[in-house]
């Protein structure tokens, strides 16, 4: 043992010497001899459990703002970053408009969702817009929503009315946030 701290303490000694030039090479090459911790993978719209939280709604000024929760239903950690894609749907799966615009209230960051752990976005849903524009109001039964980075969709309940024609934003979505409900 004492052989082993007296060649620490000389590979120290002789690191600090050389400088800081010398010591960033030899903390790379340990680095890369450390194993890596393993990382969570990306949530798949299978692990995922995806509902519009309407007891948790605000409104004003002609929008109302839902959670749109997503809940691992999976049997371990995912990781999830930026924007799900949303639309609203007819009873019979027709798309009503256009797919949310996105809200650039917050910077994209990726997000640890244990297993049945929740997370949301936040739907903006400008109630004014379809009232009041002319878009041809039409009852949406349900949401379609892809997780981020995900070409397979959820759906969520969403019985409100919505545009019918495209060209009338209506619904706006945020990114991913840690958290159920809304975080402010």
């Amino acid at each position: 043992m004492k052989i082993t701290r007296t060649r620490t303490a000389a590979a120290a000694a002789l690191l600090a010497f050389a400088g800081s030039a010398a010591a960033a090479p030899a903390a790379t090459a340990g680095a890369a001899a450390a194993p890596a911790a393993a990382a969570s993978p990306a949530c798949t719209a299978a692990s995922l459990s995806t509902w519009v939280n309407a007891d948790q709604a605000s409104g004003a000024a002609g929008t109302i703002v839902y959670p749109l929760e997503f809940t691992n239903i999976g049997g371990h950690a995912c990781t999830i970053r930026g924007y799900p894609g949303v639309s609203a749907t007819s009873s019979t799966g027709h798309q009503l408009g256009d797919a949310a615009a996105r809200q650039t209230l917050y910077p994209a960051a990726t997000v640890t969702v244990p297993a049945g752990g929740t997370v949301h976005a936040d739907l903006f849903y400008g109630d004014a817009e379809v009232s009041t524009s002319g878009c041809k109001p039409e009852a949406a039964s349900l949401l379609k929503v892809y997780p981020p980075g995900q070409k397979t969709a959820r759906t969520a309940f969403f019985s409100l009315p919505a545009c019918a024609l495209t060209g009338h934003v209506y619904l706006r979505v945020s990114v991913v946030r840690p958290g159920a409900l809304l975080n402010g």
